[in-house]
């Protein structure tokens, strides 16, 4: 997405936004999982544009959005004409982009946390197509208590629960030994 590819980090998404205070409010925290960081009551419209010859459906959690464009195949990409928008859009979690064409989605940031924006084909999220949307983060330290067996699932494998994605819980942009690339081989 955006010429990115969503790259696994060593502190999950959710633990770097409950442990960077308001560092958490600026993408660069969070690593190559293509993050998009909302403030909380902001309208947000995705403009996702397919230019591949392939259907692609999307889903996003923690939503259901409105569906205010979706284009027929082959019929390039978004133009920006807003004039045919329905005035009242169906409202969905997942939809499917067609080949070589186009959808146009909105929702209010209005539910604090981690929401993963992703192709429903599990391949194609193993191969990075997906993105990270931080929904209104300083609410979500205020308002959020993890389950302690959490972080002793993640203790388990071996996964920081603090700081950026690196895991730097002194100085929040400095990505030193973050994952920068998918691994090798990708046994997705």
């Amino acid at each position: 997405m955006n010429n990115k590819t969503y790259v696994k980090q060593k502190v999950p998404s959710l633990y770097t936004a409950l442990s960077t205070g308001s560092d958490a409010n600026g993408t660069v925290v969070y690593g190559a999982v293509n993050p998009f960081v909302l403030q909380y009551g902001q309208n947000v419209q995705i403009v996702l544009n397919n230019l591949d010859a392939a259907l692609h459906p999307f889903h996003l959690h923690g939503h259901a959005f409105q569906v205010v464009a979706k284009a027929a195949s082959n019929a390039g990409i978004f133009n920006g004409d807003t004039s045919a928008f329905p005035s009242t859009p169906m409202r969905r979690d997942t939809v499917t982009v067609n080949a070589n064409s186009y959808i146009v989605l909105r929702f209010v940031a209005d539910n604090p946390g981690v929401q993963l924006f992703h192709c429903h084909i599990e391949w194609h999220v193993e191969m990075g197509l997906s993105a990270t949307f931080i929904e209104a983060p300083e609410e979500l330290q205020a308002s959020l208590t993890v389950p302690e067996n959490h972080y002793s699932a993640c203790a388990a494998e071996s996964l920081p629960t603090a700081g950026n994605a690196a895991g730097n819980t002194v100085n929040m942009t400095d990505l030193t030994g973050a994952n920068t690339a998918m691994p090798n081989p990708d046994y997705g």
